[in-house]
C-alpha cells in the first residue's frame, strides 16, 4: 500500500539500500558540513572548487559538504577492519560548473576502503551495473583505466601527461591531437599512436588489443589492459564498454574508472572508480573504491513531477463523522491513491478527481 504512493526516486533508494545490504554494506551518515581545510587540501578531487563556507563559534572555518566520499575516508582512518564497506543517501552543495550557481544535489552511493583485493573492484563494478539496471530501460556503463594514462606518460618519458594533451583526450579531438602534443614535447608519434587508441572502434576485446599493440613495452599499459579484460568477462551480461577518453584527475584516481548512462538520457547519471591515492594520503588503508548514482538528474527520467499536488481531494461536511473520514481516506489509499481530506476546495492545489462524503 505505502510503495504505492512513493516518488520514482523513493521506490529506487528503497531498492538499492536492499541490494547493498545484500552485499554486506551498512549505512553511513554524515554531518552537513566539514571542516574547510578538508575540501581546500583535495580541491582538484572535486568536481568544482567553488565551496560554501562559514566561521563556526570556535573560529574554525567550516564548509557545506560539496562531497561525501572525502568525508567516508576521512572517518576511515585508523579504521580497525581491514575492510570497510558503506552506503549512503546524502545531499551535497556545489556547483555544477565553476562560477555556476550553488545547489543541493542528492546522491545515492557506497565506498569500499581499506585493504581492498581483485574482489573487492569487481563487486563494486558489479553494484555500479546493478544501480543502473534498478534505474530501469536500457544502460551502459564506460570504463576505462587510470594505468593506461599512466603508461602512455612513461612510454613518452613524462611522469604525466600534460593538461593539455588529457583535455584533448577528454573530448576527444584529434584534429588538434597532434599540434597539441608537438607543443607539449611529445612528439609526433606519440599523437599518432593516441589518435589511433581514440578512435579504435569495435568490440571492447579490439580496443584492448590496441592499447596494447601500440605500447606493447609499458607493463601498465598492458597490466591495464588486463584488469579491464578480466572485470569484463567476469561480468559477463554487464553493459560496459570501454571508452579510453574517459579520465580522472591522477593525483587521486589510480585504476579502474567508470561512469554509467541510461537510455534517452544525455547525461552520466552514475560515476565512480577506485581511488588509491586518496585513502593512502588520509592513512585509511592501501585502496579505495566506489561511485555515486544522482538522482535528480532522473528527474526528468521518471517524469518529473507530477502534473497535480494530490490524486483525490476528499470532500466531507462538517457533519460527518470523524471516524468515517478517516476510513474513506484508508480505503482510497489502498487503491494507490494520494488522498488530502479537507471540508472545503482549498485555492491554488490541483487534484485529479473530488470525491464527496
Amino acid at each position: 500500500m505505502a510503495d504505492a504512493v512513493l516518488s520514482g526516486e523513493e521506490r529506487l533508494y528503497l531498492t538499492l539500500k536492499s541490494l547493498y545490504e545484500s552485499f554486506g554494506y551498512t549505512r553511513f551518515h554524515m554531518r552537513r558540513f566539514e571542516e574547510y581545510s578538508l575540501y581546500s587540501d583535495n580541491l582538484n578531487f572535486l568536481k568544482s572548487p567553488d565551496i560554501i563556507t562559514f566561521g563556526g563559534r570556535d573560529g574554525r572555518l567550516l564548509a557545506l559538504k560539496p562531497d561525501v566520499t572525502l568525508s567516508i575516508v576521512k572517518n576511515c582512518k585508523g579504521l580497525k577492519e581491514r575492510v570497510r564497506k558503506v552506503y549512503y543517501r546524502e545531499s551535497v552543495y556545489r556547483t555544477d560548473r565553476p562560477g555556476g550557481q550553488f545547489k543541493e544535489i542528492n546522491q545515492i552511493g557506497l565506498e569500499c576502503v581499506g585493504e581492498l583485493d581483485s574482489y573487492c573492484m569487481l563487486e563494486v563494478l558489479a553494484l555500479a551495473a546493478q544501480t543502473l539496471k534498478a534505474v530501469g530501460g536500457g544502460y551502459v556503463m564506460d570504463i576505462s583505466h587510470m594505468g593506461a594514462l599512466e603508461g602512455i606518460a612513461e612510454s613518452c618519458g613524462m611522469t604525466s601527461l600534460p593538461e593539455e594533451v588529457m583535455d584533448c583526450i577528454r573530448a576527444r579531438n584529434l584534429h588538434d591531437m597532434k599540434a597539441v602534443c608537438m607543443a607539449c614535447g611529445m612528439g609526433e608519434d606519440a599523437a599518432g599512436k593516441l589518435r589511433t587508441l581514440l578512435s579504435a572502434a569495435g568490440s571492447n576485446k579490439k580496443k584492448l588489443t590496441a592499447l596494447r599493440s601500440l605500447f606493447p613495452t609499458s607493463e601498465k599499459c598492458v597490466e591495464a589492459a588486463d584488469e579491464l579484460e578480466g572485470l569484463i568477462s567476469s561480468l559477463g551480461e554487464a553493459q560496459l564498454e570501454v571508452d579510453f577518453s574517459l579520465l580522472n584527475d591522477p593525483v587521486y584516481y589510480n585504476g579502474v574508472i567508470f561512469q554509467g548512462y541510461i537510455e534517452k538520457f544525455p547525461r552520466a547519471v552514475l560515476s565512480g572508480g577506485r581511488y588509491d591515492n586518496l585513502v593512502k594520503k588520509f592513512g585509511a588503508g592501501s585502496g579505495g573504491a566506489g561511485f555515486a548514482l544522482y538522482p535528480d538528474e532522473l528527474g526528468l527520467y521518471y517524469g518529473g513531477q507530477s502534473d497535480v499536488d494530490c490524486d483525490c481531494l476528499l470532500l466531507y461536511s462538517e457533519a460527518t463523522p470523524s471516524e468515517d473520514v478517516l476510513q474513506a481516506v484508508r480505503s482510497l489509499i489502498s487503491q494507490g491513491k494520494r488522498v488530502c481530506a479537507l471540508p472545503f476546495i482549498p485555492e491554488n492545489r490541483t487534484f485529479k478527481e473530488i470525491i464527496r462524503l
